[in-house]
């Protein structure tokens, strides 16, 4: 952007203008999701109007849950000029997050049936007599989970490691 195209807008200014934080603003200056700006004589940092835009459009692309990498190779396609290539990448992008989403929610339906579980066994616990929880024995059945079940889940988590 040429000074002449520069409106002459300060960081804090730019900030309120796009909604966002002056410090948000400089980090993406070191990503390199913003160009780094003219300086006024004095150090000021200058931004114009394509600023502005660039910080909607990586908010935007944020809201879609994007990451910052992400981002990054979208606004360099989009400073290109050719909205077909950019369109497509966000539809593959877009694609992508589906997919993650969908194994999310799987996840989270299958920790949600355990939890499930655990509320049934706890709650047939409930009227059983005290176990001396207090002194934490392995026995204790307060908390649904065996310790069998931890040692478990760790020796498959160091295996996978």
């Amino acid at each position: 952007m040429t000074p002449s195209q520069r409106t002459g807008l300060r960081i804090g200014e730019l900030a309120q203008r796009a909604d966002t934080s002056s410090d948000t603003i400089r980090y993406y200056e070191r990503l390199g999701l913003l160009e780094p700006p003219e300086r006024t004589a004095s150090g000021y940092r200058r931004y114009g109007d394509e600023d502005v835009g660039r910080l909607q459009f990586i908010r935007r692309a944020k809201r879609l849950g994007f990451s910052l990498r992400d981002i990054r190779g979208l606004v360099e396609t989009a400073a290109e000029g050719q909205c077909g290539p950019l369109r497509r990448q966000v539809v593959d992008l877009i694609a992508l997050k589906i997919a993650e989403c969908e194994s999310q929610l799987a996840d989270v339906a299958a920790f949600k049936a355990t939890l499930e579980e655990r509320l049934r066994l706890a709650q047939q616990r409930l009227d059983e007599p005290a176990c001396g929880c207090a002194a934490f024995p392995e026995t204790c059945g307060c908390i649904p989970v065996q310790i069998i079940e931890i040692q478990s889940i760790a020796s498959r988590s160091s295996a996978a490691t």
